[in-house]
Parts: structure tokens; sequence; C-alpha cells
């Protein structure tokens, strides 16, 4: 995913924390900057056709046990860029497909507080957050 939007244009890597470390694990996955420079993070999800109005816990946000180790230093949109997935066969192995893809804002994302921030498929993948979509080949 960060090869493919560096690709197209956009600065995208994984997020550095207050301390210039990069970190993989936990939200959000990816950090970029669009063509104007604005910071954006990103989560990457998969659904299928049976989970994706569910309401099993489908994103959470812990925050880090050190505050120099928090992945979210911007000012910034938040945004989830979710592909549907299939299953196929390739060459005799299961394979799974991604055939569609939708991207939602989270700002306006209402969770469970705990001692995360917590959200289900169907709170996540609601119509009126959707910003884009569409298939691939």
């Amino acid at each position: 995913m960060i090869e493919a939007l560096n690709q197209i244009g956009l600065t995208a890597n994984r997020p550095e924390t207050k301390e210039g470390k990069k970190k993989a694990v936990g939200y959000p996955d990816i950090f970029l900057k669009d063509r104007n420079g604005r910071p954006n993070y990103l989560e990457c999800k998969t659904y299928n056709e049976r989970n994706y109005q569910m309401t099993q816990r489908s994103f959470y946000f812990s925050p880090a046990e050190r505050s120099t180790d928090f992945k979210v230093i911007y000012n910034a949109r938040h945004l989830v860029v979710s592909f549907k997935i299939e299953r196929a066969e390739r060459e005799g192995k299961r394979a799974f497909l991604p055939v569609h893809w939708k991207i939602f804002s989270i700002d306006n994302l209402i969770g469970q507080i705990k001692h995360e921030f917590n959200s289900s498929n169907k709170q996540m993948y609601k119509d009126e957050n959707l910003l884009a979509e569409g298939g691939l080949e």
C-alpha cells in the first residue's frame, strides 16, 4: 500500500513517533502527505460480504505506554481504506483477491470508550462516511 501511494505521487511511509522512530504495529498503519503537503493517517482494512455489517470489534485505538511512542503526532485527517476480499483459486491454491475498495473518514466515528477506542464494521462503513470507492481488475 505504501509503495502504491508513493507511485501515484503521494508521500507515504510508516508513521513516526515524536522521537522519529517508525512504528508498524497498531493504529495508524500509514502516514501520508497529500499533493498539497497536508498530513493524513491511513488505516488499511479488509472485509467480505459476511462480516461487512457485523457488530464485532474491527477498529480500536489504545494509547502508547510512553507518550513519546505515540504514532499520531500531527493534526491530520484520519481515513480508513478498506478492500473487499473474495476467495478464488489460482494454480490449484486458494487465493484472496481484492475486488472493491472504499475510503472512509473516521472523524465522526462513534466508538465505545474504555482504555481503548474501538468500533465495529457496521459503525465504520456507514454510507455517510464514504468518500470514494471503485472496482479493481
